[in-house]
Order: structure tokens, then C-alpha cells, then sequence
């Protein structure tokens, strides 16, 4: 009993080192393991590029949360988007941006051009406020079977002229206000305001919408709508009167004593 005492724990410690040896041969004749590959960028984080002559950038608060960044002479490019102005102020707190134009401010994406006194644009939501003298231009292009943009013109440029004026250039549909004016080759439509959609290539006007035309169209002169509905890819259009009330047009017509040939 005495030997078997002794010799016993010699036979377990033999055993236990004759095990980690053939389990360091293994892991050590295993290939070592990769690195785990850089996290990837937070979801939906985009990059705007900005262009300018002059750049002045400020923490605006207390915290240092809020940078202002004044630029000259700029030009912001988001996705299909440019925005450009003489002078730009541009808030920023975290991946939140908002720039202010002011001094001829331009923008333009696929289709559209607006300027007006000033704009007030925004990263995400994209969208922007423009205030005084706006004017929309309109220019539709030639799409294929699949909605891609083939790059040619498909009819003449609708301009739209307002008060003011919010777009959310991301969803491509524009909302004009006071004094809105939509003028095409010969046609000319005033209302009190009026919707862009530039994936439909609709306008839709509402509230005492008046209409003349001064070239070949048949209806040459129109008021009393409440909702009128242009389109600017195919060129017709629909009236809606107000409620208990009748739209009012003229119609030209040429006086002739020979009847008209029988078909």
C-alpha cells in the first residue's frame, strides 16, 4: 500500500505533462487567429463636400458642442445636390448640419434650380427654406423604361415663381406659398399656392387659381379654380371647380358660312 502511495501521484503528474505536451504540439501547429476587422461606420453617415475662399470656424457655445463655420464664395455638394452662395454660415453640433445662404444664393440638383434672398438648407432631413423673391426652374428630362434620367431635355422648363418656398430635396417635391406664378411657353397660372413633384412631374396649384394662354391652346383663358393639375412630362392639365360653384373658361373659335366637310 505504502509503494502504490508513493508511485501514484509520479503516474498522474507523468500522464498530466505527457497531455499539455501534445496540447501545445497542436495549438502550436494551428494557424494563429485574425484580427477582428475596424468596426464599420455607424449606419445612414454620409459626407457633404464643401468648397469656398475663405473658411472661419468657432465653437459657438459654452460647451463646445455647436461649431459655427463661416465660409465665402461656397459651394456645398450633398449626393445630386449643390447649394452655393457669396456667404454661407454653417452650424454643426455632432453629424447635424445646417447652413445659412445668404448673398446670391443657388441651388440645383437633377432638374430644379432655386434661388432666391435667402436659404436655409439642412443635411438630414434633407431639406430646405427659401425666403424672398423665389424662383423655381423646372426642367425635365428624358427618362428610360427603368425611371433613369437618359440626360435630354423632354419638354420646355416651367418656372414658378413665390413668396416663399420648402423643399425636401431628398423626396424631390416642393411646396411654394403667397403669390405663386407658374409660367411655361405660353401658359401662365397664378394661385395662392402650389406643389412641385419632380419624380411625378407634377404641379398642382390651390386656392382662386386663374390660367391664360396667349399661344395655340384651345383654352385661352381660365379662372375660378380651387386645384389645378399640370403636367410637365406629357402637357395636359386638369381643373377642379369649388365646391357649388362652376370653372369658368373661354374658348376661340373663327366664324366661317362653309360648313365643315363630312367625315
Amino acid at each position: 500500500m505504502k509503494w502504490w502511495s508513493l508511485r501514484l501521484p509520479l503516474v498522474l503528474g507523468a500522464l498530466l505533462a505527457l497531455v499539455l505536451s501534445v496540447d501545445g504540439l497542436l495549438t502550436a501547429q494551428q494557424p494563429a487567429a485574425k484580427p477582428a476587422p475596424p468596426a464599420a461606420p455607424a449606419s445612414g453617415t454620409k459626407t457633404a463636400r464643401v468648397t469656398a475662399e475663405k473658411v472661419r470656424s468657432v465653437r459657438k457655445d459654452a460647451d463646445g458642442k455647436v461649431r459655427e463655420t463661416t465660409v465665402e464664395k461656397a459651394t456645398v455638394y450633398q449626393e445630386d445636390a449643390t447649394f452655393a452662395s457669396d456667404v454661407m454660415v454653417i452650424e454643426s453640433e455632432g453629424k447635424v448640419h445646417t447652413f445659412t445662404c445668404t448673398g446670391n444664393p443657388v441651388f440645383t440638383d437633377t432638374e430644379t434650380r432655386i434661388t432666391g434672398d435667402k436659404v436655409v438648407g439642412h443635411t438630414s432631413p434633407r431639406w430646405a427654406e427659401f425666403n424672398g423673391n423665389v424662383k423655381l426652374v423646372a426642367t425635365p428630362k428624358k427618362k428610360d423604361s427603368t425611371g433613369e434620367l437618359k440626360g435630354k431635355l423632354s419638354g420646355e422648363p416651367t418656372t414658378i415663381t413665390c413668396d416663399s418656398l420648402s423643399y425636401d430635396y431628398g423626396n424631390k417635391l416642393a411646396q411654394g406659398r403667397g403669390n405663386v406664378v407658374v409660367v411655361q411657353k405660353n401658359r401662365t397660372l397664378w394661385a395662392d399656392e402650389g406643389t412641385y413633384d419632380q419624380k411625378a412631374e407634377l404641379v398642382t396649384l390651390k386656392g382662386h387659381v386663374k390660367m391664360k394662354n396667349t399661344g395655340d391652346e384651345e383654352l385661352k383663358e381660365m379662372k375660378n379654380a380651387e386645384i389645378v393639375t399640370v403636367s410637365l412630362e406629357n402637357d395636359w392639365i386638369d381643373m377642379v371647380a369649388p365646391k357649388d360653384e362652376l370653372l369658368e373658361f373661354n374658348i376661340e373659335y373663327q366664324e366661317s358660312e362653309t360648313p365643315p366637310a363630312k367625315k
